[in-house]
């Protein structure tokens, strides 16, 4: 009897629980169907009578891009090599010591970061004439020297020191004592660890001069100590009475050969390379593909293999470099044959070319040799590289496109939030919904395209943000989908409508943040955005990994558009690798350099800002100015 009676109990509370769940799932499906009723609303377009009209009959295609923007790698990267003996380079270690190898690697690369000067009275920050910071790329310390000693190291940057943290918290001390597994650890990691000196700030002894040698290359001359850096020889004892001589680094002040360095770039312009197949074809265009070990093909494919580095070579002249295998280069040997090499492996000039516009009637550029008698890259049968005498038509001819295919992430500059999924802004970068940025005039218009909506941001007057239809025929005056995009004074970008003057923002709600326009920025700056170029990622394999070679990439401008553009990055992670995968970021405003701008002659590096050359100059020849070659940016051939 008891039995029975507790089965019953039981059969009844089963019967509450699924009466209860089938009451919060039909609760469920309400709000899912409110929320879905909210999105649909937010992407009906202009039109008020869209409830019969599905969101895939909505959808615009992409819009055409007439004045696309560069992807250049920014800070720029180089290797100093000596001028005295062009297998000697700068290197650096962890622990902050600076000295001279034969490698040419990661130890080798540094960052060159223009210094800022103090804001003058209106708040603009000015950078010093030719006045960088040297940073390691491998370790991130900064360039420094002593005077009385003569030494040359790196040094860390630390905005604040504070050397009580391990006495914080004694009881979690000696807890961790009674655990010899995580004594062990704590113990090797502290005969690994890095206790050099640290700074709290960069100081003008952290600041070089790049200044042209009679020999050759640069004098890295220092701001503080006014010596230059240079190759040295020094003495010492073995300990068995020998005497050994070994070449370091020092500071000097002969002006000498061996205080002269070459600069060398390895960072430049990122861009598919794409043939360009006949009008009377039917084959589709395909891009160069470099593989892992350095086989280039032909491949329909557009991703991380398929990226190249344009790296300036001086005159006009580039190195054309895989991405994802930067140790391989496109070289031409005297005979016309193509292959890829290893950087630095090629006679002088065959590892150099020039991009030129394609003769009239073609569409896209041609790629000339610089060591073969300027014979022109193109594409044969069956795939790979060659390279041709004459201009045989469209197997020469290639199109440069920048490698993020102008797509985009927009994250505020200063909170840890994403736009996305529309309408809102979520702390998840994996949600962050991807734009379109369409420049419409020289004065900074932009439309931003929502990729997958297939539609445009657009805001009313209420502050409203929706995503809606463009037509051709609407009035640039009052149409709700143009922004106006103005570079923030402390780095990131802001964005204004054209029709009614409010500012890209998004509400201040910790749950559920959703875009909207105010009339002023607020306090805490949430209408500032970093612009971040969506760069492609590697083959499918799951087991080979994105990844940029260098901190960060910029977008620079394109080349009749002054707008300043190079504050939008997508910066690596202080923790990345080389193998680690491209994130979105912002760069701080010191590390940010001038826009590419309208560059007519090109160089080893060129920056210009107001006429003001703030980058080392170039080797040009005065006639080489307003030539195809020089001209810059490369996926801007268009407009040449």
């Amino acid at each position: 009897m008891t039995s029975h009676s507790s089965g019953v109990g039981r059969g009844n509370s089963m019967r509450d629980f699924l009466s209860k769940a089938s009451s919060n799932m039909s609760d469920l499906k309400m709000k899912a169907s409110n929320h879905s009723s909210r999105l649909s609303s937010s992407i009906s377009g202009r039109s008020t009578t869209t409830s019969n009209v599905s969101s895939d009959e909505l959808r615009q295609p992409m819009p055409e891009i007439t004045r696309p923007f560069p992807v250049v790698e920014q800070p720029p990267r180089c290797i100093l090599t000596s001028v005295s003996d062009n297998n000697i380079r700068l290197t650096s270690t962890k622990k902050g010591l600076v000295d001279i190898t034969s490698s040419r690697g990661d130890k080798e690369l540094f960052l060159l970061i223009p210094a800022v000067k103090t804001c003058n009275d209106e708040g603009d920050a000015k950078k010093k004439k030719d006045v960088y910071y040297l940073k390691s790329y491998k370790f991130n310390r900064y360039l420094t020297s002593d005077s009385e000693t003569g030494e040359v190291s790196t040094v860390k940057i630390s905005a604040e020191i504070n050397n009580n943290v391990e006495n914080n918290d004694e009881e979690e001390e000696e807890e961790k004592k009674k655990d010899w597994v995580a004594a062990a650890k704590a113990k090797a990691e502290s005969a690994l660890a890095d206790n050099s000196p640290t700074k709290s700030e960069l100081g003008d002894t952290e600041q070089w001069l790049l200044m042209r040698s009679p020999h050759g290359g640069h004098f890295l001359v220092s701001v503080k100590n006014e010596l230059n850096i240079a190759t040295c020889s020094r003495t010492s004892n073995d300990g068995e009475g020998r005497r050994i001589t070994t070449n370091s680094v020092g500071l000097k002040g002969a002006n000498s050969v061996e205080e002269s360095w070459d600069v060398e770039f390895v960072s430049g312009e990122l861009c598919f390379m794409s043939s360009s197949p006949s009008t009377s074809s039917e084959e589709s265009t395909k891009q160069i593909r470099c593989d892992l070990l350095g086989k280039c093909s032909l491949t329909s494919e557009k991703r991380g293999w398929e990226v190249w580095r344009f790296v300036e070579m001086g005159g006009g002249k580039v190195r054309i470099v895989s991405w994802m295998h930067s140790q391989f280069c496109i070289a031409c040997n005297h005979e016309g044959k193509v292959s890829t090499i290893g950087i630095g492996k090629a006679e002088e000039g065959c590892d150099e070319w020039t991009v030129e516009k394609a003769p009239e009637g073609c569409t896209g550029v041609v790629i000339k040799s610089v060591a073969c008698a300027r014979r022109m890259l193109c594409r044969r049968e069956g795939g790979g590289l060659s390279t041709m005498q004459e201009f045989e038509g469209d197997c020469g001819v290639w199109q440069l496109d920048a490698a993020h295919s102008q797509v985009y992430t927009l994250t505020s500059f200063h909170h840890m939030r994403s736009i996305g999924p529309f309408p809102y802004v979520t702390e998840n970068m994996k949600q962050s919904d991807q734009f379109v940025l369409q420049m419409i005039d020289e004065d900074g218009t932009v439309r931003l395209y929502h990729k997958s909506n297939g539609l445009y941001l657009g805001s009313n007057e209420d502050g409203d943000v929706e995503c809606i239809t463009v037509s051709d025929n609407d009035d640039n005056e009052s149409s709700t989908e143009l922004w106006t995009m103005e570079q923030a004074i402390d780095g990131g970008y802001t964005f204004r409508s054209k029709t009614h003057g409010g500012l890209l923002s998004f509400s201040n709600d910790e749950i559920n943040p959703k875009l909207c326009t105010v009339t002023a920025m607020t306090d805490d700056k949430r209408e500032v955005w970093s612009i971040n170029p969506l760069l492609p990622r590697a083959i499918s394999s799951g087991k080979i990994k994105t990844f940029a070679i260098g901190t960060s990439v910029a977008v620079g401008t394109t080349v009749a558009m002054p707008f300043l553009m190079a504050g939008m990055l997508a910066v690596v992670p202080a923790e990345a690798t080389l193998a680690a995968s491209v994130m979105a970021a912002g760069l701080t405003g010191a590390e940010a350099i001038a826009s590419v701008g309208a560059i007519g002659v090109t160089a080893a590096i060129v920056f210009r800002e107001d006429n003001d050359t703030i980058g080392i100059e170039s080797e040009h020849e005065e006639n080489d100015e307003g030539k195809d070659y020089t001209k810059r940016p490369l996926c801007a051939w268009r407009s040449w």
